[in-house]
């Protein structure tokens, strides 16, 4: 299938408006697996945005940092959401995973090219709903040259009936060890969730109010995993005074907010890969799990 005529992309709060009025949709049609596309045009960070990044994650040494090129993937993912074609409400579909790789240098001042699509898995009323986790690859051009891809997968979250839910089992873990490194622990208050919802553009209302957050499952509001991430990658390029080219995140357990959390990082032989992993600075359970590479020295 050909990709269409890209097309300039939306703006967050126009999109986010019309997103609300998708909560409506209550797809049962049985359909096989299909792939929807489209291209867009999007203008360059601003000299704003990027300071107002690195400003509320201290410690990136990439100009452009991985993470921040996910908030764009992420409107191209609403963009396409809003979409006829695409069967479910854009509020409450929870990140999974997520994939960003480097391939060029990124241009700070220059727009970009953006191609995209989305692997809807086969659906229908005998499909089970932890098996619907669409797919969403976009991927980035400047001039011509393929710069980063963003792979991101989503669980659909069914709307909860009135039945009285069962109440959650308390597990506990063993801290990490050797060869283990702690490197920072946080607090995560409520407002961390709005103001990464204003600097990302992300109000998925998972992420910001107790009664709407019920609504999708969750007794308390959930930070977002990109800012987990993001987070994350800001202390291990603060640590390592290089830039990281790739990353590979899975959610494993989401976060009610207030949390406390513990950020651990692994180097591999050679220094220019490694693993990272979040847990909850009481129970010790992980949070997300990822690795990264380090852009090469020249």
């Amino acid at each position: 299938m050909e990709f269409e005529q890209p097309v300039t992309l939306p703006n967050l709060p126009g999109m986010f408006f019309r997103s609300l009025f998708t909560v409506a949709r209550k797809d049962q049609t049985e359909v096989e697996a299909q792939t929807l596309r489209a291209e867009f045009t999007a203008p360059a960070f601003s000299v704003t945005q990027l300071t107002r990044y690195h400003q509320a994650f201290d410690g990136f040494v990439s100009e452009v940092p991985l993470t921040l090129m996910y908030c764009l993937a992420q409107r191209v993912h609403l963009a396409q959401m809003l979409g006829e074609e695409f069967p479910w409400p854009a509020p409450g579909l929870v990140h999974v995973s997520n994939q960003l790789e480097q391939h060029q240098p990124v241009l700070a001042a220059e727009g970009f090219h953006i191609k995209a699509s989305i692997e809807l898995p086969k659906r229908g009323p005998k499909v089970s709903p932890r098996r619907l986790r669409p797919k969403f690859v976009v991927e980035f051009w400047q001039q011509d040259e393929h710069v980063v891809t963003c792979v991101s997968e989503y669980q659909v979250m069914p709307k909860q009936n009135e039945r009285p839910r069962k109440a959650r089992e308390t597990k506990t873990a063993e801290a990490p060890c050797e060869p283990w490194q702690k490197v920072n622990l946080w607090r995560l208050g409520n407002k961390v969730a709005r103001d990464y919802a204003r600097l990302s553009g992300d109000f998925n209302p998972i992420h910001l109010h107790p009664f709407l957050s019920r609504w999708f499952g969750f007794d308390q509001p959930i930070i977002h995993g990109m800012y987990m991430s993001a987070r994350a990658l800001a202390e291990i390029e603060r640590h390592a005074q290089r830039s990281v080219s790739n990353i590979d995140v899975t959610f494993k357990r989401p976060v009610p907010l207030p949390a406390q959390v513990t950020l651990w990082q692994q180097l591999g032989d050679g220094e220019d890969t490694g693993l990272y992993q979040i847990c909850g600075t009481n129970d010790q359970l992980q949070r997300l799990e990822g690795q990264f590479r380090f852009t090469h020295k020249a």
